[in-house]
């Protein structure tokens, strides 16, 4: 009877986080914000359906992979995309979608332009279509991040093998820090998820992760040390309830990305936009409100690592 009702309690408390946290805040039923039913008073609200540059007969479609939530990075995104419209002369959409996989699936139909994913998910697209980098993020004088292990606060557990028999939080299934990482510690287990854990979710973004932890829905979860970080900054009261316990080898940070079909011209100055951000008052407020320093170049080898990672946990 007791363990019926513990798992009575966990399965509600899991339903109510749920509906909680999977909310799109500010977002149509499609996933699609229109800047331009936003505001007006930016450049390129005057857009009359004349085909911008190159190829490209339709607003710039920008889409974020949900590194964060919607209700977490809303702001800081959308400011992103206005800051674009002015550098770029024309119109840009910001585009949201719960997983990794459907971005990627959007860029290799040529549905959207740029996007901001996961470091497995870039070396994904572009093996699989040829996806493009852009540039990188940097936070601290690094285009570096990491996978934390967290805990409650309270909790006894010291390192991730201590997490064997408990519940756990995954981000997103193509996730690097979030979901490849613990894989390859349950490896060295010599185990698989289902037999380490007594039972894991997906949250499909780091900060619901967090939060998860935060408020006992699981006892742990592996998280971006980016996210981490910068949701700390924003909500140390959340923070204040978890601990990181283990933290893996640094990896490249997480890519901004173009489909390769993408007009050439409009590539270059699209990378333009992003490296050229610090050093404009407007940009360096939307690069305080996503919490990075700066965007800097970066190339295809700095994955490396991540394949490495990828191909021992047996991910295609």
């Amino acid at each position: 009877m007791t363990t019926g009702r513990t798992r009575l309690i966990f399965f509600l408390a899991l339903i109510s986080f749920i509906l909680l946290f999977s909310g799109c805040a500010k977002t149509n039923r499609d996933g699609v914000i229109k800047l331009n039913d936003l505001r007006s008073d930016y450049p390129g609200a005057s857009y009359n359906g004349a085909a911008p540059a190159g190829e490209l007969k339709r607003p710039l479609r920008l889409a974020a992979a949900p590194v964060v939530s919607p209700e977490e990075g809303y702001q800081g995104y959308t400011d992103l995309a206005r800051y674009l419209e002015e550098a770029l002369g024309y119109p840009v959409e910001f585009i949201t979608r719960q997983t990794y996989a459907e971005v990627n699936l959007l860029m290799n139909s040529g549905d959207i332009d740029a996007a901001f994913i996961c470091t497995y998910a870039y070396v994904k697209g572009q093996r699989d279509f040829g996806m493009e980098l852009v540039a990188a993020s940097e936070v601290g004088g690094r285009a570096k991040y990491a996978s934390y292990i967290i805990v409650p606060k309270s909790s006894p557990v010291k390192d991730f093998a201590g997490l064997r028999g408990r519940r756990f939080a995954f981000s997103d299934p193509m996730s690097m820090s979030g979901r490849l990482v613990p894989l390859y510690y349950i490896q060295q287990q010599g185990e698989r998820p289902e037999t380490f854990f007594q039972s894991y979710i997906f949250t499909y973004s780091h900060d619901k992760s967090i939060r998860a932890v935060a408020e006992g829905i699981v006892d742990g979860a592996a998280v971006d040390s980016l996210v981490y970080e910068a949701f700390a900054k924003k909500h140390p009261d959340i923070a204040a309830k978890v601990k990181i316990i283990q933290r893996s080898d640094d990896f490249a940070s997480p890519p901004v990305v173009v489909r390769p079909s993408l007009d050439p011209a409009l590539k270059a100055k699209l990378r333009e936009a992003f490296l050229q951000m610090n050093r404009q008052e407007s940009g360096r407020k939307v690069l305080t409100e996503l919490g990075i320093e700066r965007f800097t170049a970066i190339n295809d080898e700095a994955y490396n690592s991540v394949r490495e990672i990828a191909r021992k946990v047996g991910y295609p």
